[in-house]
C-alpha cells in the first residue's frame, strides 16, 4: 500500500509542473471539463427505497426514521413466528386429542393412578 501511495504522489507532482507550464486559456478548459465531468458523476444517496420506489420523490428519511423502520420490522417479524408457533402447537395437540378420543381405552383411564403404575412397569418390563 505504501508504493501505492508513492507512485500516487509522483503522479500528482508531475501533472502539477506540467499544469504550471500551460497557458490560460487552457488551464481554464481544463477545469470546465473538470467541474463538468464532477456534476455528471453519480453520487451515493441515503435514501430508503424499494427497488426504485420512493426515490423519485424527493423525500429522505432521518436516522431515526430508518431505525423506527427496521425495529417495527423485526417486531413483526417476531409476532408472526409467535403466531405461528401457537398454530403448530394446537395442530399437534389436536393430534394428539384426536388419537386420545379415537382409541378404545376411555380417557378417564389415562387420569387413574393405577394405569401410571402400569406404564412404569410394561416399560421395564419390556426392556
Amino acid at each position: 500500500m505504501n508504493e501505492e501511495l508513492k507512485l500516487t504522489y509522483l503522479v500528482r507532482q508531475a501533472l502539477s509542473h506540467a499544469v504550471e507550464d500551460l497557458d490560460e486559456k487552457t488551464v481554464s478548459r481544463l477545469h470546465e471539463a473538470r467541474m463538468e465531468a464532477l456534476s455528471r458523476q453519480r453520487v451515493a444517496i441515503g435514501r430508503l427505497g424499494l427497488a426504485g420506489i420512493g426515490l423519485k420523490t424527493g423525500v429522505s428519511l432521518p436516522a431515526y426514521g430508518r431505525t423506527f423502520i427496521a425495529a417495527f420490522a423485526l417486531l413483526l417479524g417476531v409476532a408472526f413466528t409467535y403466531v405461528w408457533t401457537h398454530f403448530e402447537q394446537a395442530a399437534q395437540n389436536e393430534e394428539i386429542d384426536s388419537a386420545l378420543l379415537s382409541d378404545d381405552l376411555p380417557p378417564a383411564a389415562y387420569l387413574d393412578k393405577g394405569f401410571q403404575a402400569w406404564l412404569d412397569r410394561s416399560s421395564q418390563s419390556s426392556q
